[in-house]
């Protein structure tokens, strides 16, 4: 309660400072924005589809939450990117630049600040080129004209119009453009505010303009280029596929390939075919030979003379070239019936021939037998048989090598042929499948790209900015109400800090904390002129209360000696004389034997008798009184024995309520309360104001109903009775 108290009384005390504080800083904020500018606000909302869109597929959009925000955050960040920002400013100046009047107002922008901004653009060095700019009968063309002039210069007017601080066109202006997306749902709100309404209506409505096509460039131009690229790598890879494939037909032609595997598999069965049959010639020749030779080894000199004979020997080459032929003819296996009717007839001259050869052969068989007993006409006829079998062997040997030999020229032919037709296949097979690959992810950008095509569809302002024709509540309402609040705030907070740090003793809380001793009571100083017929009463109370404060410590005396107060102070003007003569006073009207010696008057301080005075006695005579007053002098000059401050029942060090309690005071008093020990030592509050009087004293007078309740209030007595309040003492 004692804190609540003083925080009570420290608002009472400030309270002037307060009020007209408040109200000093309250209207100078009132007259500072009499004329503050109106506020327009324009709204519109967006609607994306991407959430709730569907795709080209046919597929609800937004299961990916996290990519549905990334994209909704794209969105976001294309309105409110510097790009964007800067076309909206530039097509803005444009649009006002052309539209405006310098007069009146319109749904551009309103005459005032058409004004600020013609001006700003004719007061420049480059004005006329400025102006030339303008081309009132097309905005577009005064567009281009912008973004053809503006330079990254800071001396360019267009650029600077954008980076600097203009209120309608800089980037710092355009900024507070808000755009927030509404809960989860695909809408996109934009809001914008401004002094100037058609500013307002205008800027949101390029705006959304603008981020249209930002978008689209943005998107397209990622998806264009991916396209294009697969475009140009489908001709070149389809140009390479379609070398390669005309290499291969070429190729084939110069080769004579008409199937290769077929072919090839052909000529391992003809290979396979003429090995077997040269296995059997083979074995047929060297059959034929050995009966040959061994036939020719049986016949007699006389038989051996048919192997001289020149028409054998002609009809033999005859029998051996048919046999020939026919082999050849055989070899063909072809059922033409030209060749069928040249074989027989081969065949005919052959068996004639064979008849012929016969008939010579019979004529120079001279014996029926052979000394071994084998007929000759039997070896001659044999022979014959083996010699026509042995030609016949040898022609189709022959030709059977022969042709072996040409199916080796063919493997050594295809070969080759085999392996570059596969290395072909193989460079078509890839290039083939790299291009089906590059075809698919050519129809993927497509559809990609159709795909964006719907998003950018579904892009469309569902509710489009409309005209502001009433500005938005005034803020200066706020504004005053924060002035108020805020010097309030500020100033109890000034004055808090002002108490926290202060180190004036001034009441009872104050003086226990800083001197960190138990406050006896308080004496009145001076009051005001309104209450200054009550000092008398005020002065009487106060003594009153410090007399009881110090009768409570006359518990005992020592013999032969009377109670003793000694009244100290640590610097001169604390008032402990005025004091010290008060309470005398009124003890002597109470019919008490009181008696006040004081350092000024009744012992000298620089003398040895003081200073080694061991008894109080040692500074007077005695002359039966029962209370003795001792004033010493101030402890910060001067020292009091420690035998004269031990032997009085109170010592009463007094303070100044109106001065500040030095690090030199706290010094002093540690010094004086080791000096005195156990002995009894109070300090007491003097020139206080009244209400810490009253603190210890009661109400004072007078006891008006005013005073009554002011009273009561704060002492917290909130359902307390009045008539209780007023002090009994009096």
């Amino acid at each position: 309660m004692e804190y609540i108290l003083y925080i009570l009384r420290f608002l009472y005390r400030i309270r002037w400072w307060v009020v007209l504080g408040t109200l000093t800083i309250t209207i100078a904020v009132l007259y500072a924005t009499k004329n503050m500018s109106k506020t327009y606000t324009v709204e519109t909302t967006l609607y994306t589809g991407v959430v709730s869109g569907y795709t080209i597929e046919g597929e609800v959009g937004g299961t990916d939450w996290a990519a549905t925000t990334n994209t909704m955050d794209n969105l976001i960040n294309i309105i409110q990117s510097e790009t964007t920002l800067k076309r909206v400013s530039y097509r803005l100046y444009a649009r006002n630049m052309v539209h405006g009047d310098l007069e009146n107002d319109n749904e551009y922008i309103t005459a005032a600040s058409f004004r600020e901004i013609y001006n700003r653009t004719v007061n420049r060095p480059d004005g006329k080129i400025l102006i030339s700019l303008i081309d009132k009968t097309n905005e577009e063309k005064t567009f281009e004209n912008i973004l053809e002039y503006e330079k990254p210069d800071k001396n360019n007017f267009i650029y600077g119009l954008f980076y600097w601080n203009h209120p309608h066109y800089s980037f710092g202006a355009l900024r507070n453009i808000k755009v927030s997306r509404k809960g989860a749902s695909d809408l996109l709100n934009v809001t914008y505010s401004s002094n100037d309404p058609g500013i307002a209506y205008n800027t949101l409505e390029i705006l959304m303009e603008e981020f249209v096509k930002e978008y689209r460039n943005l998107r397209y131009g990622e998806t264009d280029k991916v396209i294009e690229y697969f475009k140009s790598e489908l001709a070149r890879i389809g140009h390479e596929l379609r070398v390669a494939e005309d290499s291969l037909t070429q190729y084939n032609i110069e080769k004579r390939v008409i199937n290769y595997t077929d072919e090839t598999r052909e000529i391992a069965a003809i290979n396979k075919e003429f090995e077997l049959r040269e296995q059997d010639i083979l074995f047929a020749y060297n059959s034929s030979r050995a009966m040959r030779e061994e036939l020719e080894r049986q016949m007699d000199s006389n038989t051996k003379q048919i192997l001289n004979n020149i028409s054998f020997i002609n009809k033999l080459k005859e029998a051996s070239s048919l046999t020939g032929r026919i082999s050849e003819l055989e070899s063909l296996n072809s059922t033409n019936s030209v060749t069928s009717n040249t074989l027989q007839e081969y065949q005919n001259k052959l068996q004639k021939t064979a008849q012929e050869l016969s008939n010579i052969s019979d004529k120079y068989v001279a014996g029926k037998q052979t000394k071994e007993g084998i007929s000759k006409s039997n070896i001659i006829e044999e022979w014959l048989t083996q010699t026509l079998a042995f030609e016949k062997a040898k022609s189709e040997l022959d030709i059977i090598q022969r042709s072996r030999r040409e199916i080796n020229d063919k493997y050594i032919f295809f070969a080759p042929v085999g392996s570059t037709l596969k290395r072909k296949e193989r460079n078509i097979n890839f290039t083939e499948q790299n291009y089906l690959s590059l075809l698919k992810s050519y129809n993927d950008a497509l559809m990609r790209k159709k795909n964006l095509e719907m998003t950018s569809a579904t892009l469309k302002v569902l509710n489009p900015p409309t005209f502001p024709i009433q500005p938005e509540p005034n803020s200066r309402r706020n504004i005053v109400l924060l002035a108020f609040l805020g010097s309030i705030a500020f100033i109890i907070g000034f004055f808090l800090i002002i108490e926290l740090l202060d180190r004036t003793l001034r009441d009872k809380i104050r003086t226990e904390r800083l001197t960190k001793s138990k406050l006896l009571g308080a004496f009145p100083g001076k009051t005001k002129s309104k209450y200054r017929s009550y000092q008398v009463a005020y002065n009487l109370i106060a003594t009153k209360y410090l007399s009881s404060s110090i009768l409570r410590y006359f518990t005992s005396k020592h013999d032969n000696k009377p109670y003793i107060i000694n009244f100290l102070s640590n610097d001169s003007g604390e008032g402990k004389t005025y004091m010290a003569k008060m309470l005398e006073a009124y003890w002597n009207q109470l019919g008490l034997k009181v008696r006040r010696i004081s350092w000024a008057e009744d012992f000298e301080i620089n003398s040895s008798k003081y200073l080694l005075a061991n008894t109080v006695t040692d500074l007077y005579t005695p002359r039966k009184e029962e209370i003795l007053i001792v004033e010493y002098p101030n402890l910060e000059t001067n020292n009091v024995p420690t035998k004269l401050l031990q032997e009085a029942n109170l010592n009463l060090l007094i303070l100044s309520a109106d001065r500040a309690w030095r690090n030199t005071d706290q010094v002093l008093f540690e010094r004086i309360k080791s000096q005195i020990g156990n002995a009894p030592l109070c300090t007491y509050l003097n020139n206080a104001k009244l209400d810490v009087v009253e603190n210890y004293t009661g109400m004072m007078p007078p006891y008006t109903y005013i005073r009554k309740q002011s009273y009561r209030i704060s002492q917290l007595g909130l359902t307390a009775k009045s008539s209780t309040i007023q002090n009994k003492q009096i």
